[in-house]
């Protein structure tokens, strides 16, 4: 297993030197936006708000991932602890303040059925002839 997560580590890194060459953005650019399009993808996929803390996780797995594909040293650079934690900070800011300050703006509204019957009691109060046609 840790044969194939190293295989794969190395893997990544080339086709994020590849990634970064053909882009033209700063590696810290790339993180922003790369958690930006890892976050708001997992929103489409999973059919859940940005602000949930399923897609913040996948943001946060996919960044580990990375950092550990770093510190194996396969890029160049990136193999410090001071330098994964730059990238984590990179990374994890704008989709944590998206997980806070969407749960607290926009919380969330339970919808009711547009046309969920009435419960019997509510139907109580009506003749039989109102309650039955409505």
């Amino acid at each position: 297993m840790q044969d194939k997560i190293q295989h794969l580590a190395e893997l990544w890194i080339g086709y994020k030197i590849r990634l970064i060459e053909r882009v033209g953005l700063s590696n810290d650019a790339m993180h922003v936006h790369g958690s930006l399009l890892i976050l708001f993808v997992s929103a489409v996929v999973l059919r859940r708000r940005p602000d949930s803390l399923w897609c913040w996780l996948i943001v946060l797995v996919a960044e580990l991932f990375n950092e550990y594909a770093d510190l194996r040293g396969e890029a160049p650079g990136e193999a410090s602890l001071d330098a994964s934690l730059h990238d984590l900070y990179n990374t994890m800011f704008w989709p944590t303040i998206i997980l806070v300050l969407g749960r607290f703006l926009f919380p969330r509204v339970k919808l009711k059925a547009k046309h969920a019957s009435p419960q019997s009691s509510e139907l109580a109060h009506q003749p039989l002839e109102q309650a039955t046609t409505t």
